[in-house]
């Protein structure tokens, strides 16, 4: 009898121990900045496009009459924000987001919908397909310096994928039952080097005519030299568009410093 009650004491006492040890524990808060962090990260990529339509009169040098070449096509610029090393922090009711720089991929140059109108003359000794051909051979290395010219010079780009990431970020704090009044996005300006630039191909227009882009012109032919024109892109219709929050009230829109401000000019053909 007096080994059982040690036995029962034992048994007591051990397990009083072992529950103290490894009982239970109260599960410790759960940081809502870690989370939104963890779930942004979890959405890897952000992407958006602009959809480009290209066309110039080309007068290329060859033997006998010169023939007049008017081309078109479509290009779908690629862009993308990587969200791997995103960092968040809040102070009070205020989210701050900061990114990388958004990137550019290879534009995509469907030449099935490429179009042109050859005007040749019997007095022209040159193959017209060729010469459209070598033309249509232009459209990826223009497709290239307009991707990084809209990187570059359109604010809008930038607005769009803010305004993307705000909205996700909005989204999660709300089902978090965070209380945010604002959310700032940092996405750093693009700046790329001259002499990083992709180069724009030896262009052959016609005498007085500009090559364009979406009806703005981005290139002439001066001394025989095809020279870069610049343009200001105008705004997409997503970074102009009333964005609405988690509460239903319309955000106000984010507009960059350098947003392009006024109306297009459309130049006249010389």
């Amino acid at each position: 009898m007096k080994y059982l009650l040690i036995t029962l004491l034992a048994l007591i006492v051990g397990g009083f121990i072992g529950r103290t040890i490894w009982g239970e524990k109260k599960p410790e808060p759960v940081d809502p900045v870690q989370v939104i962090v963890t779930q942004v990260r979890t959405h890897a990529i952000i992407e958006h496009e602009r959809q480009l339509a290209i066309w110039y009169r080309a007068c290329p040098q060859v033997f006998g009459k010169t023939p007049t070449i008017f081309i078109a096509w479509p290009a779908k610029l690629s862009y993308e924000l990587e969200l791997a090393d995103v960092q968040v922090t809040r102070e009070g009711t205020v989210i701050k987001v900061t990114t990388s720089a958004i990137h550019a991929d290879e534009p995509s140059i469907p030449t099935d919908f490429v179009d042109y109108l050859s005007t040749t003359s019997i007095f022209t000794f040159a193959n017209e397909q060729e010469l459209v051909n070598h033309e249509i051979g232009k459209a990826s290395p223009i497709a290239r310096y307009l991707t990084t010219y809209f990187l570059t010079h359109d604010p809008s780009l930038q607005a769009d994928f803010a305004n993307e990431l705000q909205s996700l970020v909005e989204h999660l704090a709300g089902a978090l039952g965070v209380p945010v009044t604002r959310v700032d996005v940092d996405i750093p300006k693009v700046v790329v080097p001259t002499s990083n630039w992709p180069k724009l191909p030896k262009l052959e227009l016609c005498a007085g005519s500009l090559a364009a882009v979406n009806g703005m012109p981005f290139a002439k032919v001066d001394d025989g030299y095809t020279v870069p024109v610049g343009f200001r892109p105008p705004p997409s219709a997503r970074s102009t568009s009333p964005r609405k929050t988690t509460s239903g009230t319309a955000a106000p829109i984010t507009t960059p410093a350098d947003a392009p401000k006024g109306t297009a000019s459309v130049f006249p053909m010389r």
